[in-house]
């Protein structure tokens, strides 16, 4: 598979925040906080086959209802 583009990841990014945004208000704190650190974190990888797996992990995250947080 090819490697994700940097506007896929931005739009993942960004599509990860919008949906925070139907979470209660005590629940969507830490939601931010994750994502963001989650994607920080994962800026550096420099191997491929990580940094697919983890899109990967955020997409089906997404696909999942926020992993059952909604």
């Amino acid at each position: 598979m090819a490697p994700w583009s940097r506007e896929a990841v931005l739009s993942l990014y960004r599509t990860l925040l919008r949906q925070g945004r139907l979470l209660r208000y005590t629940d969507r704190d830490f939601y931010f906080a994750s994502i963001r650190r989650e994607f920080r974190k994962n800026q550096q990888l420099q191997d491929p086959e990580a940094r697919q797996k983890q899109l990967e992990k955020g997409l089906v995250f997404l696909h999942r209802q926020l992993g059952g947080l909604v």
